[in-house]
């Protein structure tokens, strides 16, 4: 749905370019319509370098470039309202066309343009107050560091329709704010670990690496939680699996483990699993002796562990190449490291068709 919604905003821009050179005009119709264009290319080059990872995820100098600044300069809530430039171009935009006398004096196109207009602003005016009866609401009960630079914390729900509850699947993720926290009044999304349908919990494990995820850990124990959610497509695609009796190989890279281990919770007394886990440091397996316990208790669950990514001689050494080729992949990291992955498995005679991943870049 980014990639849509990425595509939608470069190509609107591409005929608005085209646009300006196919029509020549002056004065304030002239003004206003550059501004509209030069606001909408400045957010999208934006955001293609800060919220898209496209470019970052493939060239590791300005991924480096692009962490310095964030770190500094272009906070997540900055660029937040960066990107909402794009309703300052908007309105350009209107103003643009209500210039142009000529074309607004054709009725026809007047009613529908007004009528657009009318429809898109009602629509996203709904979408800006159903945030107050949309998200749930939740508090924090628990906050505990549980090492490598990660946080695990619990949330019990205060506000959540039934229907809502009913939609929480393992392997999802949710959108979650502070509202009465500066810095972090803006959703972020997270995947969880954990949920607990009976006492309506969510267990959350947040590494602190950007701005906002650093501050979790200094979150006290009853602060009040916005959740938009859930969303996700990893349990979906289990389920949609014409072979139920075909194993299953997860392969996670550092906190692409969150998601996977909520499937691993539901799917081990049902299904052959092969869970291989890569991180960069040891003391990032901060879940280890959880899924160590569960292959002792489950002989259907078989856990691996790398330091380091996985090469193919790495992967034949810890899996027979007849395994390799008759499973189901679920891929769950970093981007970067999910295409190095695509790529490793595809050299090793593993089909497109079983592999699948969920964007993970929070």
């Amino acid at each position: 749905m980014y990639f849509v919604h990425g595509l939608l905003g470069i190509g609107a821009i591409i005929l608005a370019y085209v646009h300006t050179l196919m029509n020549l005009s002056s004065g304030l119709i002239k003004l206003t319509g550059d501004y509209a264009l030069w606001i909408l290319i400045g957010t999208a080059a934006y955001s293609i370098l800060f919220l898209s990872g496209w470019i970052t995820d493939r060239v590791h100098w300005v991924k480096l470039i692009v962490r310095f600044l964030e770190l500094h300069i272009f906070k997540h809530e900055t660029s937040v309202w960066i990107h909402r430039l794009n309703l300052i171009a908007t309105i350009f935009v209107f103003i643009h066309v209500l210039l142009i006398s000529y074309i607004m004096q054709i009725n026809s196109f007047a009613i529908i343009f007004y009528l657009y207009s009318f429809i898109t602003f009602l629509s996203y005016s709904c979408f800006l107050v159903s945030k107050y009866w949309r998200f749930s609401k939740a508090n924090v009960i628990e906050i505990r560091n549980i090492g490598g630079n990660m946080a695990q914390m619990i949330l019990e729900f205060s506000k959540i329709k039934i229907s809502r509850l009913k939609q929480y699947q393992p392997g999802d993720y949710v959108f979650i704010s502070f509202p009465n926290l500066e810095k972090m009044k803006e959703m972020h999304p997270f995947s969880f670990v954990d949920f607990d349908f009976k006492n309506r919990r969510i267990v959350l494990a947040i590494r602190g690496d950007g701005d906002f995820s650093r501050q979790v850990s200094k979150i006290e124990i009853g602060e009040k939680v916005s959740i938009d959610g859930p969303y996700g497509t990893l349990n979906k695609q289990i389920i949609e699996q014409t072979n139920a009796k075909q194993p299953l190989i997860m392969l996670a890279g550092g906190t692409g483990v969150v998601p996977l281990i909520s499937l691993v919770l539901e799917y081990s007394q049902k299904r052959e699993i092969y869970f291989i886990w890569t991180v960069s440091r040891e003391d990032q397996l901060v879940y280890r002796e959880m899924l160590l316990q569960l292959s002792k208790n489950q002989k259907n669950f078989h856990y691996f562990e790398s330091i380091h990514r996985l090469n193919s001689e790495k992967l034949l050494n810890i899996l027979k190449t007849p395994i390799l080729e008759n499973s189901y992949y679920l891929l769950s990291g970093s981007n970067i490291m999910m295409l190095g992955y695509k790529t490793l498995l595809r050299k090793c005679g593993i089909h497109s068709k079983n592999v699948y991943y969920e964007k993970f870049s929070f």
